[in-house]
Formats: C-alpha cells, sequence, structure tokens
C-alpha cells in the first residue's frame, strides 16, 4: 500500500525533547522522526547554517571584545603608572596600591557589567518586538540563563584581562618613571612568556561557553595565535621598511613612515590587532553574503511551486503539450516504478544493514525496509554530479544502475557492484555504473535509484513532475486538470511564501548580529589608537617646539594612521581569503571562492577608517600650542 500516516507533534521544547526521547527507540524500520534539523528541507538546512553562522559571528564578537578589552586594560595600567609612583614616593605600600586599585577595577567592572545587562536587555526587546509577527513571544524562555552567561563573561573578562595589567601597576618602582624607563624593562624573559597565559586561558573558555565544543574553541584559539605570530613578523619587516620608503616621500609621508619605524615594535602590535580585527569582520561579511546568496540560489523567483503526480503514460503526450502551450518552466517528466533492493551482489541487504544502523542515519532517510521510487533517465539530472564511475550512453544496453552517494556509502556499495531489485513479481540484477551526489534542496524530483531505460522500459510506470506556475496561468492549469481527474496537484506555493518569510527573517537575524560584531571590531580599533596617545603627546610637544607646522603634523599623522589601516587590511585580506576557504569547505558546506572584491574593501575600509579614527583621536592634541603640550607631558 502507498497509504502513509504523518504526525505533527507541537509544543514547550523541554517537552518535545524528552517525548523524542521516550519514542524514537520505539520506531520500527519503516517509521522515521523528523525535526528541524533533519536537513531534509531547504529550511532546515538554511536554519542549521544560519545556527552555525550565528555561533561563529559571536565567537568572533567575542574575540573582538576580549582584544579591546586587553587594550583597554593595558593603557588603563599605564595612565596610572606615575599615580603609583606618587603614591610609593609618599610612603604608600604595595598592598595598600593593590587593595586600592583592586577595589577601583571591581567598581568599573560592575558598573561596566550592569551598564552592559541594560544595553543587552533593550536590545534583546527590540530583537523580540521586531519578531512578534513571526515568533510567539510571549514565552521567551528561561530569562535568567542569557544574563547569567553575560554577567559571567563580564567578570572572565575583567579579571583575566586585568591580571596582568595591575601586577605591573602596583609593582611600579618611583624610579623606573623618574629614569624614563619601561616597567618591562625590569621584567624577566619567563614572565613575559607567562603573561599573556590568563588572557588567552580566558578567550578558550568564553569561546567554550559560547560554542560548546572544546575542539573548535581550541581551533580557533591556536589558529589565531598563529595567524598573530605570522602577522607580528610580516608587520615587524614592513615596520622596518618605513625608513627606506620614507626618505623617498615628500615631508609628511617622510615624518609619518619615520614614526611607524621607530615605534616598530609598538606598531607591528597595532598592525596585528588592525588586522585581526578587519580580517574578523571581513570573515563574518563575507559569509553573510555566501549564506544569503545560498538561500535566494535554493528558492529564487521561478522556484517550483506545483507537482503533478500520478501521470500515466497516456497523459504524458497532453501534459507535455499543454505545458508548452502556456510556456510553463517544468522539470520534466519523470518516469517512477516502485521497487525493493533484496541483494548487494550475493549478500541479503538486511545483512548489511541493521535496523539500528538504519536509524542512526543522520540525514533521515532510508533505502532499506521500504519500497524506492525508481526511475530512468538517458542524462544526468539536474543538481546531480556524478563522485565515482560514469554515465551510460543511451544506446548502452547493459542493465546499469546510478545510486545516491550517501546510500551507497551506508550500503557499503561501490561501483562494480551488482544490485538485485524486486519489482512485482519479477527480480531484476543491474550493475552499478555510477555513484552521484544528489541536492535534495531542490524542488524537482529526485531519486536515489537511477537506471537506464532499458531496465524500467517494459515495467508500468506513473510520471511525476514539477512545474513554475506563474499567478496567471493557474486557472488554466485547473482548467487541464478537469479533464484529467487521475493526476494529483500538490500546490507547495504556501510553503515556499513560509520559507521565504522564514529566511528573511533569519538574515535580518544574520545582519543584526554582523552590526554588533562590527561595533566590537570598532572598539578594537578605537581601543589601540587611544592606547598610544600618552606617546603620541609627547612626540607632538617636541616637533611643535622644533617649529613643525600644523599642517605637517596634521598630515603625517593622517598618512601614518592611513598606511597602518591599509597595510592591516591587505593582510587581513589575504588571511580572510584561508579562513572563508575553511569555513566554506569544512563547516557550511558551501563551494570555496575567491573574493577579490572584498580585498578592496578591507584595503579602502582600513585606511579609511583607521586614518579617521586616528585623525579625530589626535585632533585636540593637534590643535594645542607648544607650551599646552608641554605641560601636559610634564
Amino acid at each position: 500500500s502507498r497509504l502513509s500516516y504523518k504526525y505533527l507533534f507541537a509544543g514547550d521544547a523541554d517537552n518535545i525533547t524528552a517525548f523524542e526521547q521516550w519514542f524514537k527507540p520505539q520506531l520500527t524500520d519503516n517509521q522515521r522522526w523528523y525535526d528541524i534539523k533533519s536537513q531534509n528541507s531547504p529550511l532546515a538546512r538554511a536554519l542549521t547554517k544560519a545556527d552555525k553562522y550565528l555561533s561563529l559571528a559571536s565567537m568572533l564578537g567575542i574575540v573582538l571584545a576580549s582584544v579591546a578589552v586587553a587594550v583597554a586594560s593595558r593603557r588603563y595600567s599605564q595612565r596610572h603608572q606615575s599615580v603609583v609612583a606618587v603614591f610609593k614616593a609618599m610612603g604608600a605600600s604595595k598592598g595598600y596600591v593593590t587593595k586600592l586599585y583592586c577595589l577601583h577595577w571591581s567598581l568599573l567592572s560592575v558598573l561596566s557589567i550592569s551598564l552592559g545587562l541594560v544595553v543587552g536587555y533593550l536590545i534583546l526587546n527590540m530583537g523580540l518586538y521586531a519578531m512578534r509577527d513571526y515568533l510567539d513571544t510571549s514565552t521567551t524562555g528561561n530569562m535568567a540563563y542569557p544574563f547569567l552567561v553575560a554577567i559571567v563573561t563580564g567578570i572572565i573578562c575583567a579579571v583575566a584581562f586585568a591580571i596582568t595589567p595591575l601586577r605591573e601597576l602596583v609593582n611600579t618602582s618611583p624610579m623606573t618613571l623618574l629614569r624614563g624607563r619601561d616597567n618591562d624593562a625590569n621584567t624577566s624573559l619567563l614572565t613575559r612568556l607567562m603573561n599573556p597565559v590568563p588572557s588567552l586561558l580566558a578567550i578558550f573558555t568564553l569561546l567554550y561557553l559560547f560554542s560548546q565544543d572544546a575542539v573548535l574553541s581550541a581551533a580557533l584559539l591556536i589558529g589565531g595565535m598563529l595567524v598573530a605570530l605570522v602577522l607580528l613578523v610580516i608587520g615587524r619587516l614592513f615596520m622596518s621598511a618605513g625608513r627606506s620608503a620614507g626618505s623617498k616621500a615628500g615631508k609628511s609621508w617622510h615624518l609619518a613612515l619615520a614614526n611607524l619605524k621607530r615605534r616598530a615594535n609598538e606598531n607591528a602590535v597595532q598592525l596585528i590587532s588592525f588586522t585581526i580585527a578587519i580580517q574578523l569582520l571581513l570573515i563574518i561579511v563575507v559569509m553573510k553574503n555566501g549564506l544569503i546568496d545560498d538561500w535566494q540560489k535554493q528558492l529564487p523567483d521561478d522556484s517550483a511551486n506545483r507537482f503533478l503526480v500520478n501521470i500515466t503514460a497516456s497523459q504524458v503526450e497532453p501534459v507535455d503539450n499543454f505545458v508548452a502551450s502556456l510556456g510553463i518552466q517544468s522539470s520534466g517528466l519523470f518516469p517512477v516504478v516502485r521497487g525493493r533492493l533484496t541483494k548487494i551482489n550475493d549478500d541479503q541487504v538486511t545483512k548489511r544493514v541493521s535496523k539500528e544502523e538504519t536509524k542512526s542515519a543522520d540525514n533521515g532517510r532510508r533505502g532499506v525496509g521500504r519500497e524506492l521510487n525508481l526511475t530512468w533517465r538517458d542524462a544526468l539530472p539536474y543538481e546531480n554530479s556524478l563522485v565515482a564511475g560514469n554515465w551510460w550512453q543511451p544506446e548502452d544496453t547493459r542493465a546499469l544502475v546510478s545510486i545516491e552517494s550517501t546510500l551507497a556509502d551506508k550500503l557499503d556499495v561501490a561501483v562494480g557492484d551488482n544490485l538485485t531489485f524486486q519489482l512485482g513479481s519479477e527480480e531484476v540484477v543491474v550493475l552499478v555504473s555510477s555513484i552521484r551526489n544528489v541536492n535534495w534542496q531542490t524542488l524537482q524530483p529526485n531519486f536515489y535509484m537511477i537506471f537506464n531505460q532499458h531496465v524500467l522500459a517494459d515495467f508500468p510506470a506513473t510520471y511525476i513532475s514539477s512545474l513554475y506556475v506563474p499567478d496567471d496561468a493557474k486557472d488554466a492549469l485547473q482548467d487541464f486538470l478537469t479533464q484529467y481527474p487521475t493526476i494529483t496537484l500538490i500546490d507547495v506555493d504556501a510553503i515556499i511564501t513560509q520559507l521565504r518569510s522564514v529566511i528573511g527573517q533569519v538574515s535580518i537575524a544574520i545582519e543584526f548580529i554582523l552590526v554588533l560584531v562590527v561595533l566590537a571590531g570598532s572598539l578594537v580599533l578605537v581601543a589601540q589608537v587611544q592606547a598610544s596617545m600618552e606617546e603620541r603627546e609627547r612626540e607632538l610637544a617636541i616637533l611643535r617646539t622644533l617649529g613643525a607646522s600644523g599642517r605637517l603634523l596634521r598630515n603625517s599623522v593622517l598618512f601614518e594612521f592611513v598606511a597602518l589601516g591599509a597595510l592591516a587590511g591587505l593582510m587581513a585580506s589575504i588571511a580572510m581569503e584561508l579562513g572563508v576557504y575553511i569555513l566554506q569547505n569544512r563547516i557550511f558546506e558551501m563551494p570555496g571562492t575567491f573574493h577579490f572584491e572584498y580585498w578592496l574593501l578591507g584595503i579602502g575600509a582600513g585606511a579609511i577608517f583607521v586614518g579617521l579614527i586616528g585623525l579625530l583621536s589626535c585632533w585636540r592634541l593637534l590643535n594645542m600650542s607648544s607650551v599646552t603640550l608641554i605641560r601636559r607631558t610634564m
């Protein structure tokens, strides 16, 4: 019998999960359990990829925010070194200074976490309000969990990224500052190597907290460290080349490149931060556009919205003529013959795949324990690609079959094997000539087994076809089908409309997350620029005293940051290409592509954004008189 039943379950997520755990072990061979993650529909695939993207974006956002916090913590320590030196010169003990700044940092952390919770709550409610027409927002689940995660994240950042800067701060020596030496000069090599450990552990903890995947978190952290090391070497080389390049440039460029050379170590660190921030932003933008393009390709405007099934052989010609007369797009007619796979070579299929193995198939589709829809084609169907073997020629009279790749893997079938099928009262033995990948998300008939015409030509078959019927042709189709009442029409317009609506809302959510990640990246850029302000004050004071004009100083500062931004954009684009290729092939199962247009975006945006941030940050200093600058640096 072809009669089947479907049962839909809806309710609280926890109740559904508990019911699934109880019910699935009781399923028989011809019963299947589907959920939104079964990957057997375009919607499931879209939501699965969106979930991966949002997880990736959240992790990269955490990395960017962590870098910004680390830079700001370092800047906090440097700005208060002179204050600590005065305290110690006046007799304050190290313990007193430690308690004072731990209390100060704790108050700042509590204030920052509280403000973050308020902003996060407002953003959450804005998102729920925007989705009110598509989701039941009356019950938002356990609201305590996201607040708890946010608080834990804030505490980890406040503690881990402050340990090293605060330790250096409380160890500040008055004599060290009076002699104009950096605290790092008295720090042992082992201590310097151990300084980043708390920050790295914090980043790993945060990545794991948001991904729940220790391997992925470790891979991202180690990969990021390797990228940072390579960028440091490359950046140091570029900085060292600044003087020779600057000697051939104009005065502003000469001064800018000389500054890059003079602060080579500091600028190399800044370059790493700029590069990583721009790289992560480019990855998020490229993957976002790639996902949306992939979804749009799945559901173009002319996607099939009608299926015709149970077409008899005598109705094939009238259906073809009708479709041609209206110019309707069609997948063509596919013959359908019902059959059951019984043997692989000389083995019964029940010996190849057990009931438990069948149930655990990830894609939820089974070729064992039930009849299959079989078809024949002369040419390889659309969105089918060969992974092994060759497609047959139409005149080939051998009994051949092409099998879908996941089923072939599950049954351990290879090219050259013999398969036996039971078609009615007859047994048919065929040779596996090829193995195919099938895109099950296309709205067209797809099959596990495709034969050459010679095998199935003499068996009774019905036909199936998918059509794109525009609104102005729907009435004509209905009138035509009244002449053939045995043909069944399946209307999927409502499903496609729902799919597009859901994908549209997911796209909005992705773009919203993108904005948050961009803001996190901007914080990194601003924090790094601000970290160099104190040293720039001293330089500007000296140059002003020596008679440098305001225009020369403004141009040199602008050129310096533009050069840093452009170089960071170039290096970020190269690193982005590698990262996107790995993500597309390993995580999102998308074809790898080259993105030269994003190289231009990375270089241009880096030069403009970093240049503007640097110039605006230094603008007040550039407009100060020499006397004012000297007083500020004393």
